[in-house]
């Protein structure tokens, strides 16, 4: 576990997870790699790193409970590819373990990505979803771009949201 933490996980909690319980920490893109494959690459081989991973100002960031990683997001400069939007970064590889869904562990993932971009002048980030969980995205701001994209990993969602200005400009 490497990077700046932005909060300090309890130790021992015997109770539900909350938010304060989590360290959330800017990480290398290896160290996403293991659970972004473990939970998103489930039924495929291969590397579950994505062009974009390596680019110097691209953002890896991990939610640790106990010390041990939970939940992994990244984000990197791609235009969208219909090249509707300018200055936008693709997020790609949010994902949470299961018994950590529902905490609100995701949401720190999206919102540490969406204020890296801003703070990098990214006007628009884009991501490409399962349509089982658009609606995630959907309360952070995210639209949908057009019908359902059907390809070998099932019905998937184009999604979009405008950043503004660096400054917060989405709420969670």
């Amino acid at each position: 576990m490497t990077g700046d933490f932005c909060s300090v996980s309890s130790p021992h909690v015997t109770r539900s997870p909350r938010l304060s319980d989590y360290a959330i920490a800017i990480v290398t893109a290896a160290d996403v790699l293991d659970l972004r494959s473990s939970l998103l690459q489930r039924h495929e081989t291969g590397s579950a790193s994505v062009p974009g991973d390596e680019q110097p100002n691209a953002c890896h960031v991990a939610a640790y409970f106990d010390q041990k990683q939970v939940a992994v997001g990244s984000i990197h400069p791609e235009p969208m590819p219909d090249g509707y939007r300018t200055a936008a970064w693709r997020l790609h590889g949010v994902a949470v373990d299961y018994g950590h869904r529902g905490a609100g562990v995701g949401a720190l993932i999206v919102e540490r990505c969406l204020h890296h971009a801003a703070g990098q002048e990214a006007r628009a980030v884009w991501c490409i979803t399962p349509a089982g969980t658009f609606g995630f995205f959907e309360r952070y701001g995210f639209l949908r771009t057009g019908d359902p994209i059907d390809d070998n990993h099932g019905p998937q969602y184009k999604l979009f949201v405008e950043l503004g200005s660096p400054r917060k400009s989405w709420s969670i």
